[in-house]
């Protein structure tokens, strides 16, 4: 099982959860990446949340605090669109990584998966762990398949804000494995150098080192006992640090702690904890059984979390820094018992959230897989019980700028054809080269047909992508990019929405694919002198001379181009020579071509149309080729033709090919294999 924790860096506690989560899996054998959601949406736009998170929450707590207070209030659909923004980035991460689940410790995150599911109906079962003591705003704008909550007494308010209660499961929030056990309180004093005989007090703010901690540690002296020792978490506060080292003086009692990893142990070490209130740090706290004395910081969803321990009596507040001071007098002189709240967490807190969520997530997984391979053989099953037909699938993947845009004009007609053929249609929009490629390898097994819009790079990469994941369901094609041979020869109409009817009302027809070492082209591999003109031949030359056109083009400047050495092997037959130009056609690569030569291109034969051109060394010899093209001989001592299903080709350099018209670079030995039959175009 591979899955994809997604955070944000907001903070430690998302990061810290998803630490959590991957150590507990991959203990069990699961492969799992952590991923920066922010990282999916524009530059910008991800550096102004992270940093501006930072800015508001450490300099100024009472705006971040106001803000959360409206969100609160406000419905949260325009934060879900702003989000929404990151999915077809995910998309690509999903595709690229092939994972089956999906965990979401942030909100944010979960609102890209959320429209994943809806825009494209995305089939990975996804997960939403809570790291904070309340509902967020925005949970009511997501999907999830699980919601992972911190405490069972949250039940009624997730289920408030619409959350399905089969859905809810209590699992506490994780932390790491060491905050799971305990060291031995008086050797975690030895490791870390503290007093062994009187009390630790541990004064932490998160991460960042925020809250009211100089004016704390300045008065705290008063009620320390000279055995005693308080030790401060700065995080990464550096100037917290400075100042703190500043105030407290020489006072030996008191130590000042920057960024540490040794957490676990300093509240091994402790006999309570003076902290904000953030989800992890709360539950850090919890798990180690330290009676908590929160200071509100940071006004927002920490006083949530506040509210929630408090009412609870499983933690203690203060709201000033002279009443902190008061509130630990009383706890270390004995008039309240501090261990009260530590007991009654222990009657009904959840322990190690980890583990429950790794069980809850392979139950749930095993379930949908064990569905999804059943619902692949229920039109089979259905057919036997003489039940309705199930509805269709069909995977639509559009180049959105393709034609200027002319499928993206028509999307509504043309699904409106595909819906009334009885199929229901998924869109999956490319926003770069490669993919459609990942698309069809990622979910094409999914689907029972998979369309596709764009030019001969959409359509290349659609078959490479089927080839690749070892499907062979039908394929679809509407040509609307810039260049469109395979169209043109296997007669598919050039108007969309005709090609949709085409499509669902048409035939299967099987077509030879060429593989390249691990390439593949449904049109041509070429090289040398004419590779690129296709791109800039006039328009109205090649419609009317097809390749002839372009062969006749690159003649006129045949001196200044240069041949490559090669040692060609055709039918056992090795040729070493110079070639200037050089083509392997699958199908329509060469039909323009041959068609005027009088030949015949058949697209299922699996054999290969194979042309070669010898450099010239000669005026005579360059009119010789100029002559023999013209009277429509294809063999003479510069130019050769021939049919294969196999070509093998060695030279002294890198050679660059043209796969379909897109630059492939590839070693000094190759071999290009014709697939015969390998895709079923539907036209």
């Amino acid at each position: 099982m591979k899955v994809l924790i997604l955070s944000c860096n907001t903070g430690g506690g998302h990061n810290s959860a998803a630490a959590a989560i991957k150590d507990y899996f991959e203990k069990n054998g699961s492969r799992c990446d952590i991923v920066n959601a922010l990282d999916f949406l524009p530059k910008a736009k991800a550096e102004f949340i992270s940093k501006g998170h930072v800015l508001a929450y450490k300099y100024a707590p009472k705006l971040y605090g106001a803000g959360y207070r409206m969100s609160e209030m406000l419905p949260q659909k325009g934060l879900y669109e702003q989000n929404a923004k990151g999915a077809d980035e995910l998309c690509k991460k999903l595709f690229s990584g092939g994972y089956d689940i999906v965990i979401s410790v942030h909100i944010f995150a979960a609102m890209m998966m959320t429209e994943l599911r809806i825009s494209r109906e995305i089939d990975i079962p996804s997960f939403f762990v809570a790291t904070d003591y309340t509902c967020s705003p925005g949970v009511s704008e997501i999907d999830a398949d699980c919601y992972f909550i911190p405490h069972e007494k949250l039940r009624d308010e997730f289920i408030s804000q619409g959350v399905r209660a089969d859905r809810i499961v209590a699992s506490g929030i994780p932390v790491r494995e060491e905050f799971l056990s305990r060291t031995d309180k008086t050797a975690a004093r030895r490791t870390l150098g503290l007093t062994e005989d009187g009390r630790v007090l541990l004064m932490c703010c998160g991460s960042m080192g925020c809250g009211p901690i100089r004016s704390i540690a300045y008065k705290i002296g008063e009620v320390l006992g000279e055995n005693d020792d308080l030790v401060i978490i700065c995080g990464s506060n550096k100037q917290l640090k400075k100042d703190l080292q500043f105030l407290t003086g020489d006072d030996i009692r008191i130590k000042i702690c920057g960024f540490t990893d040794k957490m676990s142990l300093y509240m091994d070490a402790a006999d309570l904890i003076i902290t904000k209130a953030g989800g992890l740090s709360t539950t850090e706290a919890v798990m180690k059984r330290l009676p908590i004395l929160y200071i509100d910081a940071v006004p927002g969803v920490e006083s949530r979390n506040i509210e929630f321990m408090t009412g609870n009596s499983y933690a203690l507040e203060a709201d000033t820094s002279s009443g902190m001071v008061n509130l630990v007098d009383t706890c270390l002189s004995g008039a309240v018992d501090p261990m009260v709240m530590v007991r009654n967490r222990e009657r009904d807190f959840p322990f190690n959230a980890a583990k429950t969520i790794y069980e809850t997530v392979c139950a749930r997984f095993e379930r949908f897989d064990r569905s999804r391979s059943e619902s692949k053989a229920e039109p089979e099953k259905a057919l036997a019980r003489s039940m309705p037909k199930m509805q269709k699938r069909m995977m639509l993947i559009v180049n959105p700028v393709a034609g200027k845009g002319e499928m993206m004009r028509n999307i509504a007609e043309v699904t409106g054809i595909f819906m009334d053929a009885g199929y229901t249609v998924s869109l999956f929009p490319t926003k770069g080269r490669g993919d459609a490629t990942e698309f069809v390898k990622a979910y094409a097994k999914g689907f029972d047909m998979v369309c596709c819009s764009g030019g001969d790079g959409t359509m290349n990469e659609v078959a490479s992508g089927m080839i690749e994941a070892g499907l062979n369901l039908p394929i679809g094609y509407m040509p609307s990019g810039s260049t469109n041979d395979f169209a043109e020869f296997h007669g598919i109409s050039s108007d969309i929405k005709k090609a949709a009817r085409n499509i669902v009302e048409g035939s299967e027809h099987l077509v030879d694919v060429g593989k390249l070492g691990d390439k593949y082209f449904i049109n041509a591999a070429d090289f040398g002198a004419f590779t690129w003109l296709p791109y800039t031949t006039p328009q109205r030359l090649k419609n009317k001379l097809g390749f002839y056109a372009y062969v006749l083009d690159g003649i006129k400047d045949l001196n200044k181009l240069q041949s490559e050495h090669l040692r060609v092997t055709i039918n056992g037959v090795t040729e070493e020579n110079e070639f200037v130009f050089g083509i392997v056609a699958s199908s329509s690569g060469l039909a323009g071509a041959l068609d005027y030569f009088g030949q015949k291109v058949v697209a299922d034969d699996g054999l290969f149309e194979v042309l070669f051109i010898r450099r010239p060394t000669s005026p005579m010899e360059l009119q010789a080729t100029i002559n023999a093209l013209g009277s429509q001989s294809l063999n003479n001592d510069l130019i050769s033709f021939c049919r294969t299903d196999k070509v093998e080709i060695e030279c002294l350099k890198k050679l660059t090919w043209a796969l379909d018209g897109e630059k492939c670079v590839a070693g000094s030995h190759h071999e290009l294999e014709s697939l015969r039959r390998r895709i079923k175009i539907v036209f």
